[in-house]
C-alpha cells in the first residue's frame, strides 16, 4: 500500500508556494514583463487549486470518500491560512498591503474548490 502522504504533498508544496508569493518583497517577484490579470483572479485560482489539492489528497486520487465535515474544515482552514497571510503582509513593510478583497477572493476560490471537486469525485466515482 502507498503512503498516503504521497497524496497530500502536492497540497503541503502548494500552500509553501501560496506563503512565499504572498509575503516575498514586491521587487523580489517582479518576472520584468507585465501580465493583465486581475489580482482577485490570482487569489482565486491560487486558493482553488490549494483546496482542490487538498481533497484530492484526502480522497487519495478520488478513492475514497471526504466527509462533509472534512470539506467544512478545508474551507475553514483555506479562509483562516488566507486572513492570516493577509494580516501579515498588512504588518510587513515589504510592499504589501492587507486587502479585504483578496480575503474574499481567497474564500470564493476555496468555495469553488469544494463544489468542483465534489463534482468531479461524483463523475470518477
Amino acid at each position: 500500500m502507498q503512503n498516503p502522504w504521497i497524496y497530500r504533498a502536492p497540497a503541503i508544496v502548494w500552500g509553501f508556494l501560496i506563503i512565499y508569493l504572498s509575503l516575498a518583497p514586491v521587487q523580489d517577484l517582479d518576472p520584468g514583463w507585465s501580465l493583465e490579470v486581475s489580482d482577485k483572479l490570482v487569489h482565486g485560482v491560487l486558493y482553488f487549486t490549494w483546496v482542490t489539492l487538498l481533497y484530492f489528497g484526502t480522497s487519495r486520487a478520488y478513492r475514497k470518500t471526504v466527509s462533509r465535515r472534512k470539506m467544512i474544515f478545508y474551507w475553514g482552514s483555506a479562509v483562516i491560512f488566507g486572513a492570516g497571510i493577509e494580516l501579515m503582509q498588512g504588518w510587513m513593510a515589504m510592499g504589501r498591503s492587507a486587502d479585504v478583497f483578496d480575503a474574499l477572493a481567497n474564500t470564493g476560490g476555496a468555495v469553488l474548490a469544494i463544489l468542483a471537486s465534489r463534482l468531479l469525485h461524483k463523475i470518477l466515482a
